[in-house]
């Protein structure tokens, strides 16, 4: 009877006590992802090796602009080959990279990540330049951003 009691005494206290837990969720909105700038090949994949110390990479650049323009220095194998415009699938989360070389009507596109590395900004491209037996993953990095 006693025990039957303080059950009855301590469930509402438990529940005020469960109750007066509150949550506050706190949204923090995602902010567009800004790849303007210049950007340079760290490493480069093809097929699955590692071709970066094989191939002088250090001369290639893509500049991004804000108004949606890129332009290529020195190009390599690359997803384009002239200079023109760019769109994100998302702005604030991109998957898909898509270039539209200048003089051409069809823009070519390409899976895209934009992961941090070393506390560096990154940004990878997987595409075939015309051979579908050969496949690259370029990793870029932004020059002083």
């Amino acid at each position: 009877m006693k025990s039957r009691f303080l059950v009855c005494l301590l469930m509402p206290i438990l529940v005020l006590i469960i109750n007066s837990c509150h949550r506050n969720e706190i949204m923090v909105p995602e902010p567009v992802k800004d790849i303007a700038g210049e950007w340079r090949i760290v490493k480069a994949v093809r097929n699955g090796v590692d071709i970066t110390s094989l191939t002088d990479f250090t001369k290639f650049r893509i500049r991004f602009t804000t108004d949606l323009q890129y332009t290529i220095e020195n190009p390599l194998p690359f997803v384009v080959s002239k200079n023109g415009s760019y769109s994100l699938d998302d702005p604030k989360y991109p998957f898909r990279i898509s270039f539209n070389q200048t003089g051409n009507s069809t823009p070519v596109s390409t899976t895209f990540s934009y992961p941090v590395v070393n506390g560096k900004r990154n940004m990878s491209f997987s595409f075939s330049p015309g051979c579908t037996a050969n496949t690259y993953l370029y990793t870029l990095e932004r020059l002083n951003p």
